[in-house]
């Protein structure tokens, strides 16, 4: 609405004042996604609820169809697929991305932002490559921080013309913040970690252990599978430290967490914890006995053939675990304190006949003078 007022008096012209009603409602919306996305990245640690969360509070200035949030790989090859909404990926499932291919590749390759009127006049795909050219607006920015790109936030309508500059300014610069709230996720991410992870050998700890046996009780009262443990324990690891020092004997600790991890069975649910000093575990979900057994003779082997630093500077010098296997009995209610016994008492059985073996579980195994203990309770 405008309304005339006086001619001035140099030109005899009118003038109009402008309506500020809509320029002022535009703003306070800006204001408002500020403060939520503000508030957001205050309180939300989870990477992809963040982004979710920021996503539908975009939705309520910015008048998109479609959204997909594209991250860098760690090794900055290529985006992968991190989040998406809209009826465009409905039964479409995203593949990664390498930089200079389509939109997202263009944007993440320049950290330029991109700003299409008429998508169908765009020589290659907007938001994932097996997408149909059709007429709509796109409106892609680039997540940076420090002058390096981390992902991609890239939206559309259907509608040709739908976004405005100021959209496009907007998106420029909530980006920054969206940037800081998940390098700030991702830095938790990384700290939560770090008191789940065992920093000498990189496996993960006993609390962790605990919560994934847990975790397998609970898929056994699903499934019914059994499941197996697995203790296993450096020979004479003492002698190691006493003949050759403590930084030698952990440098023998830190070898041997990765050397686990590659001798477990490869793509299994197999996960490897340090259990405590010169003490491993693993637990192997959904195996039985002869199953856990085959992969603790392997990572026995594999340990006794690997060519560890003190083997190479002091030749003579052996280096071998004893382990122990216990598995869930079917039909059996068996506690996880009870598995990890059976496993422990084992593995003793193992040091006990030689050392450097496997030993399953059965029955008959006790400790040493447990059955003595027993016949003088007797009455």
């Amino acid at each position: 609405m405008t309304k005339k007022t006086k001619g001035n008096k140099a030109g005899g012209h009118t003038t109009s004042v402008r309506d500020f009603k809509t320029l002022f409602y535009r703003k306070l919306t800006e204001n408002h996604l500020f403060y939520e996305i503000g508030k957001i990245i205050a309180t939300e640690v989870e990477p992809f609820e963040l982004i979710r969360k920021v996503v539908a509070s975009i939705g309520k200035a910015v008048n998109f169809e479609d959204a997909v949030v594209y991250l860098v790989k760690k090794d900055m090859t290529s985006l992968e697929p991190f989040y998406n909404i809209g009826p465009l990926f409905t039964g479409v499932e995203l593949n990664p991305i390498y930089f200079d291919n389509g939109a997202p590749g263009g944007i993440a390759a320049t950290g330029e932002p991109v700003f299409i009127a008429d998508t169908a006049l765009y020589d290659s795909f907007i938001h994932h490559p097996d997408e149909e050219n059709k007429p709509g607006s796109y409106v892609g920015v680039a997540l940076m921080n420090d002058n390096r790109v981390v992902g991609v936030m890239g939206f559309s309508n259907g509608r040709k013309a739908a976004f405005r500059v100021e959209d496009f300014d907007l998106l420029r610069t909530v980006s920054h913040l969206i940037s800081v709230g998940l390098e700030k996720a991702d830095l938790f991410k990384k700290t939560l970690e770090l008191a789940r992870v065992d920093e000498l050998t990189g496996l993960y700890n006993y609390r962790v252990l605990l919560e994934k046996m847990e975790e397998e009780v609970r898929r056994r009262v699903r499934t019914g599978r059994e499941f197996s443990f697995i203790m296993i324990d450096i020979d004479d690891f003492k002698k190691i430290n006493d003949r050759f020092g403590h930084l030698e004997g952990s440098r023998l600790l830190a070898q041997m967490g990765p050397l686990l991890k590659t001798s477990c069975r490869v793509g299994s649910t197999d996960v490897c914890f340090r259990y405590g000093g010169e003490e491993f575990s693993v637990l192997l979900a959904e195996t039985d006995m002869a199953e856990a057994e085959a992969v603790a003779e392997r990572v026995r082997k594999s340990i006794d053939e690997f060519p560890f630093t003190v083997k190479v500077a002091h030749p003579n010098t052996k280096v071998t675990v004893s382990l122990g296997v216990s598995t869930t009995s079917p039909g059996i209610e068996t506690t996880l304190a009870a598995l990890i016994h059976e496993a422990d008492l084992a593995l003793y059985r193992s040091k006990a006949t030689g050392k450097n073996r496997v030993t399953c579980y059965s029955e008959d195994i006790v400790m040493p003078g447990a059955k003595a203990e027993t016949a003088h309770e007797k009455p």
